[in-house]
């Protein structure tokens, strides 16, 4: 047993009570729950820990909170980020213990947040303790920037990095953990993220619903037709929007990475419940390397129980659409629209958010080390990605700062993030505290 793996045994107790602590805290940003309280206790621990400067940097929205460690100004600099935010736990009688009430259960911790993502940047905290302990000083200058608002949008951390982000602008790494490692429970390296456009179409046809038995037939129908404009944007599985997958940027050395990645079809249609797969296409390649157009919701007419013999004069359409790099999310919206005015001129498309997506060089100095750091504490081969299908606000540091940016997840496939009974495996959060007590010893050039 290593040095380092004899001081995690020795303190994993003390890092799972502080991260109870933080895990039954609420803090839930789209209704505000708890959000000071929880601020304030990050601020509390951080300040007890082996950072030596900790602030928390307001903003319009909720606050961030900023940590260093500084050692060497010659030193590289890693920024970690992450979010003290969480999403609402839904229904009481969806968690066999309160979603709130952090308890311990065949070997995973259950609570919302646990995942997503308090466990997964707590480790980075933990990481300093642990390292603190040991002979072997690191020279890496450490930095920790935690925001409120990811489950809602990133407004604060947007506007932050758009103003004057002078704490952070010398960093030569973000470092990401959150969401869950590949599915074969291999640790995990991802060198950037889809991004994502999300908008909506809206139709009236007439001043209100009409019956369908004095008006059907001549009547325009708006779902009907809403629903037609839809359908054109698609020919099988494949997106017909003109220029839609112009710009597109994907090298050949990501399509290797990408076919080195395991994948078993059987047991991911049997963990979704499908029959097929929509597309004969290699299944990360579709995944990971195309742009996507998703209906995500429809909305029209009487939904009630029974039945209503109407005419829809209005319809809805919730959709979103993934994004590879060099894809712009207003370009993007800009060529859905004109397809639309094409189709049906009286459909309105509203943008409601976006994120760009991100990518990683491949070669990135941190690469090598990192992945030493993630074989040693898991003891495994890790696997690449040189995308994140998701779409993550850490895109920002890249288009913002010009920074490299890397994605580690910690979190065990099976996390339930977003869902009921949404748990971290312990073997994952010490895993994840020796991952990143590992590369902060090796990373010594930026």
């Amino acid at each position: 047993m290593s040095d380092i793996d004899a001081i995690l045994e020795d303190r994993i107790s003390t890092y799972r009570s502080d991260l109870f602590e933080l895990l039954a805290q609420p803090s839930i940003s789209t209704t505000g729950e708890g959000m000071a309280e929880c601020a304030d206790l990050l601020q509390s621990m951080l300040e007890k820990s082996e950072l030596d400067r900790v602030e928390r940097l307001e903003t319009s929205r909720y606050p961030l909170l900023y940590a260093e460690r500084i050692t060497d100004e010659t030193a590289p600099t890693v920024t970690f980020y992450g979010h003290y935010d969480v999403q609402p736990p839904g229904s009481d009688d969806d968690w066999v213990t309160p979603a709130f009430e952090p308890t311990l259960r065949d070997g995973s911790i259950y609570a919302r947040g646990a995942g997503d993502n308090k466990g997964q940047f707590l480790t980075h905290v933990f990481a300093l303790d642990t390292l603190s302990r040991y002979e072997k000083e690191t020279e890496v200058n450490v930095k920790l920037l935690i925001e409120g608002g990811e489950e809602s949008g990133s407004t604060g951390l947007i506007e932050y990095l758009r103003g004057d982000p002078t704490e952070i602008a010398d960093s030569d790494l973000v470092y990401v953990a959150d969401g869950p490692m590949h599915a074969s429970r291999r640790p995990t390296l991802i060198y950037g993220n889809r991004g994502i456009i999300s908008y909506q179409l809206d139709l009236e046809t007439a001043d209100s619903d009409l019956h369908s038995g004095n008006f059907g037939g001549p009547a325009p129908n708006a779902a009907n037709e809403l629903i037609a404009v839809i359908a054109s944007m698609f020919e099988g599985d494949e997106i017909t929007v003109d220029r839609f997958h112009e710009d597109i940027e994907i090298s050949a050395a990501d399509r290797a990475m990408v076919a080195d990645i395991p994948v078993d079809k059987g047991a991911l249609k049997s963990d979704l419940g499908i029959d097929e797969f929509t597309t004969n296409d290699n299944y990360y390649e579709r995944l990971l390397l195309e742009p996507t157009l998703t209906v995500s919701g429809l909305s029209s007419g009487y939904e009630g129980e029974g039945k209503k013999t109407i005419i829809p004069h209005r319809a809805t359409a919730k959709l979103d659409s993934r994004l590879v790099p060099n894809q712009d999310p207003d370009r993007v919206l800009e060529r859905i629209s004109e397809h639309v005015e094409r189709v049906n001129p009286r459909v309105k498309v509203t943008k409601l958010s976006s994120f760009p997506p991100m990518k990683t060089p491949l070669d990135t100095p941190a690469a090598a080390p990192l992945l030493a750091a993630l074989e040693e504490a898991w003891d495994t081969e890790p696997v690449e990605m040189p995308l994140l299908g998701g779409s993550l606000p850490a895109a920002h540091f890249r288009s913002e700062l010009d920074v490299d940016v890397l994605v580690v997840p910690y979190a065990n496939p099976d996390q339930g993030n977003h869902s009921p009974n949404e748990h971290l495996d312990l073997d994952c959060f010490q895993n994840g505290i020796e991952t990143t007590a590992r590369f902060l010893q090796e990373f010594t050039e930026p």
